[in-house]
């Protein structure tokens, strides 16, 4: 299998182009995890010639009404096969390409594109319970680039209990990853002290990389893609909520610590001193727990009595951080007071269709209020631009337990690439997937394959005799009518590129046998059709000026 080149990258993302924002794909279901193998789920070696077929693997996040799958020649960005695979579960699922459409020594990618019936066009909906999941998690995020194999795959920090400290790693459906814990704790077989109460909030990279909070040892740690951990920044006092932003030169680190946002114009640098870092934000009677920027460069954080995790709320509040630095508490843009913010701990933002501005962003914020209290759930609020922005709960805490149990204070979300929000909830230790509403009838999504592969339709192909032969000349093939395979003979008296091809009925190509360039001499191939209906075919042999067709018959 080979890797997209810097080319075919390019290519791609000019042929395939899609959003990954929250509310406006409309989508719920999707696959991720896409992979191509041969048939006995080994490694794909391209060879298709035998007629074994490869196979396509991938996992969907929900149940899907109906999949199509997609086969693209890279450099054309044309399809040259689609399989309609039918209704599928929400799990691992696979189906069979027998190579039909395919050339010799062409690059291709795979689509999938999942549909189901929306759940509703006004409300978000709950569509998965995981049930008690003996999470312990502080922090989530969603690898959500179609670019990268590790596409669909969900990160939770995890803080001790029964599945260890470390690295949570699930499928886009809830499953379990393999490896599932990773960067574990040196405690639990890992290479890493984490400390207490870590690791924490979590956020990756453009590259893929996660990088965790661990309050108790003042750090900021980078998880890399083998799983190793990088100490990036440290020396910071009660690190808690985390936003990166940028790319190479310009990537930028946010920390929420203690009663302070932090900012480091970290770059490509591994590690930065925690000196060095700049006071965007420096409060008096309250301490930001989680942060988020939206696309004008604003700051929002969700605030706290004190540093602990399970502290009261102080509400949500805006700052402008474009001027004179640091802001303060009174400098807010507007703010949300904690009788309508609760204990509010994770925040997560829709960028809208263009990323150059905030006019359309939203923010969604999570609540506990607590017993006897039934506020608890996931908040919008719309009108981030007012001075006075309202909200509205998208989700109660009755749709996730049928009554009021509350959200804990730890509880963590994010958004997957269908725009639907995955809540780690640890105060039942469960995990929810909730969709967004959709317009029309049904939703779908496209997944496209993060690597190209190669495959080699021709036929074992047998010289017969390399003396030179008068002449070109294609031979019936024997024999002829056949039933499962029949042998094609042809004769080159020229060296040159030689193809021979296999048409049905209405001309369309089923099978390259040969397309290579041959030396004079007879040669033969055997065509097997075990995976074609009964009928007519044509068979086509090319070579320079020459070209011949002679017809067969398939019976079964």
């Amino acid at each position: 299998m080979q890797k997209l080149s810097t080319v075919l990258m390019v290519m791609l993302l000019t042929i395939f182009v899609f959003s990954t924002s929250g509310n406006d794909l409309l989508a719920n279901v999707f696959a991720s995890r896409l992979q191509i193998l041969n048939p006995d789920s080994s490694e794909f070696d391209g060879d298709l010639s035998d007629g074994s077929g490869a196979l396509f693997t991938f996992i969907l996040n929900d149940t899907a009404s109906s999949v199509s799958i997609d086969i693209i020649d890279v450099v054309s960005g044309l399809s040259v096969h689609q399989i309609e695979a039918g209704a599928m579960s929400r799990g691992a699922n696979q189906a069979i390409w027998d190579g039909t459409g395919s050339e010799t020594g062409k690059d291709y990618v795979y689509k999938i594109m999942a549909e189901q019936p929306n759940r509703s066009t006004t409300d978000w909906i709950m569509f998965y319970d995981s049930g008690p999941a003996d999470i312990y998690t502080r922090g989530v995020a969603i690898f959500n680039d179609q670019m990268d194999p590790n596409f669909g795959l969900i990160y939770a920090s995890n803080d001790a209990g029964p599945l260890r400290t470390g690295i949570l790693v699930y499928n886009s459906d809830g499953s379990r990853h393999d490896p599932f814990l990773v960067a574990a704790d040196a405690g639990d077989g890992g290479s890493f002290d984490y400390g207490t109460e870590a690791p924490l909030f979590a956020i990756l990279d453009t590259r893929g990389r996660l990088y965790v909070t661990m309050q108790g040892l003042g750090k900021i740690a980078r998880i890399n893609r083998d799983y190793s951990v990088q100490v990036v920044i440290e020396g910071l006092t009660q690190p808690k909520g985390l936003y990166l932003e940028g790319e190479g030169e310009d990537f930028t680190i946010y920390v929420a610590a203690d009663n302070k946002v932090l900012r480091a114009k970290v770059g490509t640098a591994d590690t930065f001193p925690a000196g060095s870092m700049e006071v965007v934000g420096e409060f008096t009677d309250f301490y930001p727990h989680q942060i988020i920027l939206d696309d004008d460069g604003a700051l929002y954080a969700t605030l706290r009595a004190s540093n602990d995790l399970g502290s009261d709320g102080k509400g949500i509040r805006k700052y402008d951080i474009s001027g004179n630095l640091p802001v303060k508490d009174a400098d807010a843009s507007w703010f949300l007071y904690e009788a309508e913010t609760f204990i509010a701990n994770d925040l997560l933002l829709d960028h809208g269709d263009d990323p150059e501005t905030s006019s359309d962003d939203i923010l969604y914020y999570c609540t506990r209020a607590g017993a006897n209290n039934d506020q608890d759930g996931i908040w919008r609020v719309d009108d981030i631009n007012s001075s006075f922005p309202s909200i509205i709960r998208i989700i109660t805490e009755d749709s996730f337990y049928g009554g009021d149990e509350n959200i804990q204070a730890r509880a963590t979300m994010d958004f997957d690439a269908a725009g639907n929000i995955v809540l780690m909830e640890n105060a039942n230790e469960h995990i929810f997937f909730i969709s967004p509403p959709g317009e029309g009838e049904s939703n779908s999504f496209t997944t496209t394959s993060a690597d190209t592969f190669t495959v080699d339709v021709s036929s074992a192909l047998e010289i017969v005799s390399d003396q030179i032969p008068g002449e070109f000349r294609l031979e019936t093939n024997y024999p002829n009518p056949f039933n499962p395979s029949t042998v094609i003979a042809f004769n080159i008296p020229t060296s040159g590129y030689v193809t021979l091809e296999v048409f049905n009925a209405l001309g369309q190509k089923v099978k390259t046998l040969v397309g290579k360039n041959l030396a004079p001499g007879s040669y033969q191939v055997e065509f097997d059709g075990r995976n074609l209906t009964s009928g007519t075919y044509f068979y086509q042999l090319r070579a320079g000026e020459f070209s011949d067709v002679r017809k067969m018959t398939l019976t079964k």
